[in-house]
């Protein structure tokens, strides 16, 4: 079983650019990574080997065809129009709910996937990835250009890079921010302000939709995988179970989930926050009602595990019905409440 979701998203590497992807039998019970909800009544999941699924209800997904056997790992829309990115730094576009799709953008010599894809309307829209890999679009991406974002670095890495550019000029400078900046996992936007959540304790928010960004202070050096603002309340989860919650920027507060088992996603509902985790394992918790130090004997958090014990990676409401994707494919979300 994969430890967290940076282990998920890194283990495949497919850098063949003109082949379509694999149509498998099996591709609904295949490694699976995210899903959007293009409408009210369908949904769209990608995954492993260029996987990509259509369906209205949890037995009745088709795979479609697409034009690589990269891994995607993220998934967005806006109306009609969605983007998936994934390894071999792929960008691919659909412009008819999923049916087709076209590469916009694919470049296998970097050596890295993207991770995460958001559109702020069907013009703007940015991507997220390893190693600080960040780009964005203006023309709903038929062209894409890459930024570097010294500010998620840590002061003292700040510091150190200053010290590159005053003594080795400006190439060097750049040669080396680019091979320090962490992976950059999950963006979150709600409206009027942008997040970021990554490697090595590194959260960030952004006012101007990311073209600079204000690191978040927190007590914590692992990886975050998911970063979602929830009324007055910031909440982010990570490596080995590590999940905390900010109110109106007081301290943060850790929830002892009494397991270790690593957060994939946050979903966030009526005052109740969702953590799907590795291993099987799906917390709900009434954030708004928490103890000072709340545990998962807490009565506003619920813990379970699924018998399958099936990694969770996210997942989303179709026809009234949660549907995750997982490790095994494509599953019912299932939790006491």
């Amino acid at each position: 079983m994969l430890k967290h979701l940076i282990a998920l998203s890194l283990c495949f590497s497919c850098t063949v650019m003109a082949q379509d992807a694999i149509q498998a039998k099996l591709a609904n019970q295949s490694i699976l990574l995210d899903i959007t909800t293009p409408t009210a009544d369908s949904y769209v999941v990608v995954g492993e080997r260029g996987h990509i699924l259509l369906g209205h209800t949890l037995t009745d997904s088709v795979q479609v065809g697409v034009p690589t056997k990269a891994t995607l790992t993220a998934v967005t829309h806006v109306g009609q129009e969605l983007w998936a990115v994934g390894h071999d730094y792929s960008i691919l576009h659909s412009s008819d709910v999923g049916n087709t799709w076209t590469v916009q953008y694919q470049d296998p010599a970097k050596e890295r996937p993207l991770l995460d894809v958001l559109f702020f309307d069907a013009q703007h829209g940015i991507v997220a990835g390893a190693y600080g890999s960040f780009m964005r679009t203006r023309d709903g991406g038929q062209t894409w250009q890459s930024e570097l974002h010294a500010s998620l670095l840590h002061p003292d890495d700040i510091a150190y890079l200053e010290e590159v550019r005053e003594v080795d000029g400006e190439e060097f400078y750049l040669e080396e921010l680019s091979s320090i900046l962490p992976h950059l996992n999950r963006l979150h936007y709600d409206g009027s302000t942008l997040y970021l959540a990554g490697e090595a304790g590194m959260l960030a928010k952004s006012n101007n939709a990311g073209l600079s960004w204000e690191r978040i202070d927190i007590d914590y050096e692992g990886s975050f995988f998911d970063i979602v603002k929830a009324g007055k309340y910031l909440i982010v989860g990570g490596l080995r179970g590590n999940l905390f919650i900010q109110e109106q920027g007081q301290d943060w507060r850790k929830i002892d989930l009494c397991h270790t088992s690593s957060i994939n996603s946050l979903l966030v509902n009526n005052e109740q926050v969702t953590a799907l985790s590795n291993n099987g394992y799906i917390a709900v918790i009434n954030y708004t009602l928490l103890d000072d130090e709340p545990t998962c004997t807490d009565p506003q958090v619920n813990v379970i595990q699924n018998a399958d014990k099936i990694s969770i990676l996210n997942a989303a409401s179709v026809n009234n019905t949660m549907i995750a994707v997982t490790t095994s494919g494509i599953a019912r979300l299932l939790n006491k409440q």
